[in-house]
């Protein structure tokens, strides 16, 4: 069974917002052994829509539309599919009688506009609507077994109605096992010499590492390939499923009762700002220093300034006496720092751009770590932040 997915919105195209629907839409049919042959992003315009709704027909059994079911003049879906499938619209007269009731205990008038919630392509099933007023459908199309699946915009609204479409079409049963890897520390080439035997991978690169998909149609085949990822990883995998370096991170610290500090140069407190995100993190982030210039570096970090001036800013002695610095400042178990260039100037014959020292201390040992990535300024930042990140995640793990 294949689909096409049509997502409604001018400010989508626009790169005014980001559409995040199409991809909770394309992920469950995925999952459900559906094949996603594209998601389309399309002006609010009628004329736009329409032609996006006829080429999904031609091409595809489902076709799922997310937005354009309000009451503005904007909202053309409704109206769009009925001049596809050649039907005309009509009023869900249950649904108009609610919108009517609630609009009356508002105190509301309910205009023309706001009643245009309760049409649909005449022979449509509606999908009731949980939290907001615009209503959905589902329209099968019997002469050449197709169906198109209308849903509103707004992701509290149309996730639960996605869910009840998929009840609706008798497709709700998981067909396909699938996982997510989340990889860190480990080159791309290598990766693949550990997985090239493997098929039923995907995987999708950032500064954050790589993360690998699996999936597979049969548990038995899913588990056998989960095992082996797993085994020849290992401490690769910093996380399974959606979850962040960071949240593991204070997952760690919180279960070995460890608190941590940093001092941070180059990447100016993105650090303890993404530690910080995680709700509960007051009780394992004591507090982070910006040393973005010498002198904070100096005279709060306590850096030798004879240091600076003959390794400069961005060396391993300044990275180490950062941290040492950070973690006596602060007293805290552990401490990350970092120093580098991030770009797009600031590079020497000697110290190209991306060069960054990375130094962690547990105020036993300290280590200091040569890291060389090169990207936009922002990626840097982040590929050092997560670096830094894995640092804590490393030791935690061997020291629990």
């Amino acid at each position: 069974m294949k689909a096409i997915i049509i997502i409604a919105g001018s400010e989508f195209v626009q790169g005014r917002k980001q559409d995040k629907n199409g991809l909770f839409i394309a992920k469950n049919l995925f999952e459900r052994g559906v094949d996603v042959q594209g998601i389309i992003i399309s002006p609010d315009s009628h004329y736009e829509l329409l032609n996006y709704i006829k080429f999904a027909l031609d091409r595809a059994d489902l076709v799922f539309i997310s937005g354009g079911l309000g009451p503005t003049t904007d909202d053309n879906t409704r109206m769009a599919v009925s001049e596809a499938i050649g039907v005309p619209l009509i009023y869900n007269e249950e649904w108009l009688n609610k919108l009517k009731t609630y609009y009356k205990s508002n105190n509301v008038e309910i205009t023309e506009e706001r009643k245009s919630m309760a049409k649909i392509p005449y022979g449509s099933a509606i999908i009731e609507n949980p939290v907001g007023r615009a209503v959905g459908f589902i329209k099968v199309l019997d002469d050449i077994k197709k169906a198109v699946v209308a849903l509103p915009g707004v992701p509290s609204e149309m996730e639960p109605m996605f869910y009840k479409a998929l009840e609706m079409l008798n497709i709700n049963e998981k067909k396909r096992y699938t996982k997510l890897f989340r990889v860190f520390g480990i080159k791309e080439l290598d990766l693949n010499y550990l997985l090239n035997d493997m098929k039923d991978l995907s995987y999708n690169f950032s500064p954050k590492g790589i993360d690998v998909f699996l999936y597979d149609t049969t548990l038995e085949s899913f588990k056998e390939k989960e095992k082996k990822i797993k085994d020849r990883l290992g401490t690769f995998i910093y996380a399974e499923d959606n979850l962040e370096m960071e949240e593991v991170v204070g997952k760690l610290l919180r279960e070995n009762k460890k608190t941590v500090a940093t001092a941070e140069s180059s990447t100016g407190g993105l650090i303890v700002s993404r530690l910080v995100n995680v709700p509960g993190s007051s009780g394992y982030v004591l507090g982070g220093i910006v040393s973005y210039v010498n002198e904070v570096k100096i005279n709060l970090l306590k850096v030798n300034e004879e240091d600076i001036k003959n390794f400069g800013a961005v060396s391993e002695p300044v990275a180490k006496q950062m941290v040492e610095g950070v973690r006596n400042l602060i007293n805290s178990d552990l401490a990350v720092s970092d120093t580098g260039i991030a770009g797009p100037t600031g590079e020497s014959p000697n110290k190209p751009l991306g060069l960054h020292y990375i130094g962690f201390t547990d105020g036993k040992e300290t280590k200091v770590y040569k890291e060389i990535y090169q990207g936009s300024r922002n990626d840097v930042r982040l590929y050092i932040s997560q670096f830094a990140l894995n640092l804590i995640r490393l030791y935690l793990i061997s020291n629990s």
